[in-house]
């Protein structure tokens, strides 16, 4: 919320604790009632620095009962003026023709000093007459005293909120820390994918999420099964289409939607028709929160709706359910718990869609009192109508609190509807809504030569129009385009201004302008192997349109220009499927966010689930392939917010959460005291502290921990750890900085060691001087986990002074005389010796 936003909430509050009363001062015979008013200015910050921005508020010390206004509250006083007078100069007018609020306040208008020194302002009312009343009354001329503020040289400090995390975080995000709104994001589920009753972002189609983050490596937080999947077993003969149920366009699996960080979803325990309630679990634990049985409903949405009334001021969630058996009605839950809260009743029944889905629409971010609005719009009697959720839960002359329970009808929601033109040049047509986006509408009548299941055959011409998102005004049209005839060429994408036509038979791309009708590109040829004509899907983001085929390849188009920027393939398959190749599937399997665009390497309806099909991530700047992992997902949606992808892999069944992880690092020395001069060796792991490690299947397998790996092994690693494939014979861990505190008061590294497989590191350092050391052990973090680190510490003695040589004791004589002796001496001696022996012998 920005400052003047800030202080209009501040002056509403502080009014309502006034009663609503008035004073009468006198009354004449004519029975005119003249009411003294009391009205105050005020300028905060006070005092302020020079060139910053004062905000002054105005406000009457009551409000005007609810008899001259509406349910809102009071009547509201209208021609204020208010008057900053500098330290020198003139006085300025601040603003004129001013009304207030039904409070009786004005708040935000904003003023920046230019000089130092002590400013004055002054509010004034001319007075009126009030109408409604009974009796005549009229409100007295009056001028509020006057509010001074100093401006200084120094500046004063705003609030800073805590800087983005570097660690771990989860919700709630805490109130106060606006720039963390950025990480957080929802997944509305107003978008209805083919074959689904939910999980797509909005009607828009693209599944772009532009309020989130998104996960830059293929790092598994947790799996969940939500249905028996994989491969049965024998006797069940062991091939390409005997695994469980996992890819039918009929049987439900995992549509949800998320809300602060909670992710919502029907459960559908694969039998035809069975239905299991509902469940909401903790997209970072994949912990079941709660559970509820099935109470005739489907999930529809979800929604969050920013609020301010005089009497309450916030945001408010719902998750939207639709009956499934008539009188169809929407019905609305707490997200906390799953409460039920309301019902919206006389539900029209053109806004069922095919499966019984519920109406999709879109989150009206431009009313700043009503942020978060679910604005749905559908044909009925020949117009366009727009219903709008928070005049339905409000009521279309409002309330001073939102409290939505019992029974609401739907009618009341309707905020216009308009007539659709049905000829042109006298030509009747049959215009159906084509693209919707937080923009335009574009309305399309394409005429079927030879009427098949789709528009296959089509005529030669299409005729649009383009009508105004908000007002319902006609911006342009209709217009008629010149087509192929007998070619299928539908609009596939649209946003940010514009909409797409794409001919499949022919691989070629037309580009639009939503708001004037114009044709500013075209045809733009694609190129492709010939599987690219049998399907292909889009979506808009980033001021391109991407488009992707069954053939495997990817396109990214410059909305303005047509210019195709990249393209993207992952090459050939040889024997892993009948096609040769990757094929890429559509029907809003899709979804953007954080600069990448997710795709599904799959197909649906008949075999085969065919192996090594991949979720793609792609950079959407550039076309290359930031990460990819086994899954076959073409059957839902991949749900992004707060930087995780929720995906269902038909593979084994399971519900999949991609994200960065947190770590543990530990660190150990075990000789701890050491001599001067001695090397001293730390070692410790770095584990994965996901939860999904910390099930059954991971702590029976990996005791000691699932070992923390490089982001560029990540992909097979998880492969391993989560869907039984071989152990990657290359991983290598991850980095380890050794550090130290030494006991002169200096930090500096000494050491760097990288993991290995089984997340075990070890490194070596001599310690330069003795004394106690602080040892830190630090995993600085990738773009699989978050940073972890541990601290360890030793001591290094000095060395022992050299021992001085001891004095030598005397020798006995002898022992001098013949160490004294040289060698020459002593065998002469010797030799004498032996003469002596001799000549005794001959005596």
């Amino acid at each position: 919320m920005n400052r003047k936003h800030k202080i209009a909430v501040i002056l509403t509050i502080t009014l309502l604790a006034i009663p609503m009363i008035l004073q009468t001062v006198q009354t004449n015979a004519q029975d005119v009632i003249y009411v003294t008013n009391y009205l105050y200015a005020y300028a905060s910050p006070n005092p302020v620095g020079v060139g910053q921005t004062v905000y002054v508020s105005l406000f009457f010390t009551k409000p005007l009962p609810p008899a001259y206004g509406s349910m809102f509250g009071g009547g509201v006083y209208n021609d204020l003026s208010v008057v900053v007078t500098p330290p020198e100069g003139a006085p300025i007018t601040l603003a004129s023709d001013l009304t207030t609020d039904t409070t009786g306040g004005v708040g935000g208008l904003e003023f920046v000093p230019d000089a130092v020194g002590e400013y004055q302002v002054q509010a004034f009312y001319p007075g009126e007459w009030l109408t409604g009343a009974v009796d005549e009354i009229f409100l007295s001329e009056t001028e509020s005293p006057i509010a001074t503020f100093v401006v200084q040289e120094e500046q004063i400090t705003e609030y800073a909120p805590p800087p983005l995390p570097t660690e771990y975080w989860s919700r709630p995000i805490f109130a106060t820390n606006y720039n963390w709104a950025k990480l957080g994001g929802n997944w509305w589920g107003l978008g209805k994918p083919s074959f689904m009753n939910t999980g797509g972002y909005d009607a828009s189609g693209n599944n772009f999420n532009a309020y989130s983050q998104a996960p830059n490596s293929a790092h598994i937080m947790w799996t969940k099964p939500i249905a028996f999947g994989g491969q049965p077993g024998e006797p069940i003969e062991p091939n390409q289409e005997s695994h469980y149920t996992s890819t039918s366009i009929l049987y439900k699996q995992m549509e949800g939607v998320i809300l602060n960080g909670i992710f919502y979803y029907d459960k559908y325990p694969n039998v035809p028709g069975a239905r299991a309630g509902r469940a909401a679990i903790d997209m970072r634990t994949g912990e079941t929160l709660w559970e509820q049985e099935y109470f005739g409903d489907t999930l529809a949405f979800a929604s969050v709706l920013k609020f301010h009334t005089i009497q309450e001021y916030g945001s408010q969630a719902w998750l939207w359910a639709m009956s499934d058996s008539s009188p169809r009605e929407f019905r609305l839950y707490a997200p906390l718990d799953g409460t039920h809260v309301a019902n919206v009743t006389n539900f029209p029944s053109g806004l069922v869609g095919m499966f019984g889905s519920s109406p999709a629409g879109l989150v009206d971010t431009s009313d700043f009192l009503t942020q978060g609005s679910v604005l749905i719009h559908y044909t009925e009697g020949g117009n366009l109508v727009m219903w709008n959720s928070s005049r339905c839960l409000f009521g279309p002359s409002g309330t001073a609190v939102l409290r939505p329970s019992g029974n609401i009808d739907f009618q009341r929601g309707i905020q216009w509807e308009v007539p659709i033109p049905n000829s042109y040049n006298d030509e009747p047509i049959s215009l159906f809504m084509s693209a919707r986006t937080q923009e335009a509408i574009v309305f399309t009548y394409y005429p079927a030569i030879i009427p098949t299941f789709t528009v296959e055959f089509g005529d030669d011409y299409a005729i649009d129009l383009g009508i105004d998102t908000k007002t319902g005004d006609i911006l342009w049209g209709p217009v008629k385009r010149t087509l192929v005839m007998f070619n299928e060429i539908n609009v596939v994408a649209a946003g940010e201004g514009y909409y797409v036509r794409h001919n499949k038979d022919q691989n070629t791309a037309y580009g639009y302008s939503a708001m004037t009708g114009e044709q500013l590109w075209g045809p733009v040829q694609l190129e492709g192997i010939p599987l690219a004509t049998l399907a292909r899907g889009a979506a808009i983001a980033y001021g391109n349109v991407y488009i992707w085929d069954f053939g495997g390849d990817v396109y990214s188009i410059d909305l303005e220009t047509g210019n195709v920027e990249w393209t993207f393939s992952r090459g050939t398959a040889g024997y892993e499927n009948p096609y040769g190749i990757y094929p890429i599937w559509h029907f809003g399997s899709h979804s953007i966010a954080d600069g990448k665009l997710f795709l599904a390497e799959s197909r649906m309806y008949d075999p085969p689930l065919f192996v090594n099909a991949r979720r793609l991530a792609i950079n959407c700047t550039t076309g290359e392939l930031v990460w990819s992992v086994l899954g076959f997902h073409g059957r839902n949606t991949g749900a992004i917010a707060d930087g995780y992808l929720l995906c269902y892999n038909s593979y084994d069944a399971q519900i999949y959460s991609f994200g960065k992880g947190p770590t543990d690092t530990s660190a150990m020395i075990q000789q701890d005291v050491v001599t001067e001069g001695d090397s001293v060796l730390i070692q410790g792991m770095v584990t994965d502290e996901s939860a999904g490690t910390k099930d059954s299947d991971r702590i029976a397998r990996f005791p000691d921990g699932v070992p923390a790996i490089s982001d560029a092994n990540m992909s097979s690693w998880m492969e391993y750890v989560y869907m039984q494939q071989a152990k990657p014979a290359d991983a290598i861990g991850v980095d380890v900085t050794i550090s130290v505190l030494d006991p002169n008061g200096n930090c500096y590294d000494v050491a760097t060691a990288t993991s290995d497989v089984n997340g075990f590191y070890s490194a070596t350092f001599t310690p330069p001087v003795p004394g106690k050391y602080t040892v830190y052990a630090t995993f600085s973090g990738s773009e699989s986990y978050w940073p972890s680190s541990a601290v360890t510490a030793l001591n290094v003695e000095s060395a022992p002074e050299p021992t001085a040589a001891p004095t030598a004791t005397p020798a006995p004589m002898t022992d001098t005389y013949v160490l004294g002796l040289g060698a020459g001496s002593i065998i002469a001696i010797i030799v004498i010796g032996l003469v002596v022996i001799l000549m005794l012998r001959k005596r």
